[in-house]
């Protein structure tokens, strides 16, 4: 039986409102904090409901109980910071935080085992993000379910704010949740590079408006002069970002999609650690 891991994702997903302004190169979408997310827990349960054969034994895999002491041991005994993202455009070589223990720890793990090849950047929006991570080819939901199902807890520090090359992981949908009940642990599979490109000071003003929130002074410097999605601040975790490769992601940000935000040629890719 096949499962469609990317459709999960398109069904809950998608819903905002646009800004016809443009501002020099900058147009962009007024996105709602909670458009990044994730549903693979359903893909495993459904995968391994339907199978007869465990593809791992239970007390191996990754859970919501052992998250914590697995990805810090993990992490003591793998300690590289930089990753290659390599997709048919060129290179992506980006730079893991290390006061984000286990989400670096996390990534490390899931390139080292594999996890991320033939699957693919399957939401794609100009001047907002690239998200990947995920396909709807069924050795994916077979490698998740031999990793386990889990969340990464949050590590979220605000001095890692949503500026343009930032990689940071999606998070469970939370639609009209109040802001102090939001689940904000991380999804362990599903991570976005921001592309959006520098911001005006009246495009900023606009976003605090529509999303009722104070970018703080030293932060709309930053914007100003590299770009990013400020509204997404303290919602996701930060955990590394891009200092080889941007024009790539530009490229991706730039191809055709269909009305999910699917690029109509599928663009996939291998990480690997380099460093």
């Amino acid at each position: 039986m096949k499962f469609s891991t990317t459709n999960v994702f398109i069904i809950v997903l998608f819903f905002f409102s646009c800004s016809s302004e443009k501002e020099g190169n900058h147009s962009g979408p007024l996105i709602s904090k909670v458009d990044i997310q994730e549903d693979s827990i359903e893909i495993i349960k459904s995968y391994i409901t339907t199978n007869t054969t465990a593809p791992e034994k239970p007390k191996n895999l990754i859970n919501n109980s052992n998250v914590l002491e697995k990805l810090t041991e993990y992490g003591l005994k793998n300690q590289e910071t930089k990753v290659k993202i390599t997709t048919k455009f060129g290179n992506i070589k980006i730079r893991l935080f290390k006061d984000t223990p286990l989400h670096r720890a996390n990534f490390i793990m899931l390139a080292k085992r594999n996890y991320f090849d033939s699957t693919l950047f399957y939401r794609v929006i100009q001047n907002f993000v690239v998200q990947g991570g995920n396909s709807d080819r069924d050795n994916v939901a077979v490698k998740m379910a031999r990793i386990g199902q889990y969340r990464v807890p949050d590590e979220i520090h605000s001095h890692h704010i949503h500026k343009r090359g930032v990689i940071a992981m999606a998070v469970h949908e939370q639609y009209d949740i109040p802001e102090s009940e939001k689940d904000k642990r991380s999804s362990p599979y599903n991570f976005y590079i921001v592309q959006q490109k520098p911001l005006s000071e009246k495009y900023m003003k606009k976003l605090e408006k529509q999303y009722k929130f104070s970018i703080p002074a030293k932060n709309r410097k930053i914007y100003r002069k590299y770009g990013g999605v400020p509204h997404l601040d303290g919602d996701f975790t930060v955990f590394g970002e891009v200092y080889s490769g941007m024009s790539i992601v530009d490229k991706i940000a730039s191809q055709t999609t269909d009305a999910y935000d699917r690029p109509v040629e599928d663009l996939f890719i291998t990480v690997e650690v380099i460093e």
